[in-house]
């Protein structure tokens, strides 16, 4: 599908724009069409991310020897999304936790192939009592939620094997995460940093964590940023 801008003209009036540039004139517009324009535009969409996100898993995980049928634990997990894919791509089996009975439910009303190979615990993160640890262990949305970083990354280096993998996900502080925000204020509900790159890599490195690789997403409704670390 080809998107073409609304105009009123068969060609674009360059003296005309130019003109008011100048004068600093902004054309009329309805503010409240153009915000649930935006809106639309900046929505989640499942498929896309499925896409965007296998592209930049790949990238981050290029070279990388991952256990075979690794068991995956992924924590503040919402709906799953990352461990659902990392099983598909990986196999083996996904372990999610989270203490939230909205997305708990949201979890079970989802079909897919992967759901026999998951099991969800509806839990308090931080109370976590596991058997063995994980071959990898990741969160998609999480840390960025805590101000002091060290307690919650601890929990990730914790239930992960000496030899396994850490994958951290989050928002990215760019323009087009910030415009996403701003047209979704009703997500806006608690704490959340919006994370530069170099930020990102030095809160955890401070926090203990040994980074591997980062890899940046290209072309959702925000910008996320990926990080491999060693556990």
């Amino acid at each position: 599908m080809i998107y073409t801008t609304k105009n009123t003209g068969a060609v674009f009036n360059w003296d005309e724009y130019f003109m008011k540039l100048k004068n600093g004139e902004v054309a009329a517009f309805n503010v409240e069409s153009y915000f649930h324009n935006v809106r639309d535009l900046l929505s989640e969409n499942a498929h896309l991310l499925a896409l965007v996100l296998g592209d930049v898993l790949r990238k981050l995980l290029r070279g990388v020897q991952i256990q075979p049928e690794p068991r995956v634990l992924e924590l503040g997990a919402g709906t799953g999304f990352l461990t659902r894919l990392l099983v598909t791509m990986y196999g083996g089996s996904g372990a999610l936790v989270d203490n939230c009975r909205t997305s708990f439910d949201a979890y079970n009303r989802i079909k897919d192939k992967s759901e026999n190979r998951i099991t969800y615990q509806l839990e308090d993160l931080f109370a976590l009592k596991v058997a063995e640890p994980f071959d990898i262990v990741c969160s998609f949305g999480l840390i960025e939620h805590f101000k002091e970083k060290q307690e919650i990354l601890s929990i990730h280096r914790e239930h992960c094997r000496p030899d396994g993998y850490i994958i951290l996900i989050v928002p990215m502080d760019s323009f087009l995460t910030r415009a996403y925000y701003e047209v979704h204020p009703e997500i806006n509900l608690g704490y959340r940093e919006l994370l530069t790159k170099k930020t990102a890599l030095e809160q955890i490195q401070t926090c203990g964590l040994q980074p591997v690789r980062a890899e940046a997403s290209q072309g959702y409704v925000y910008d996320f940023l990926t990080v491999l670390c060693k556990g």
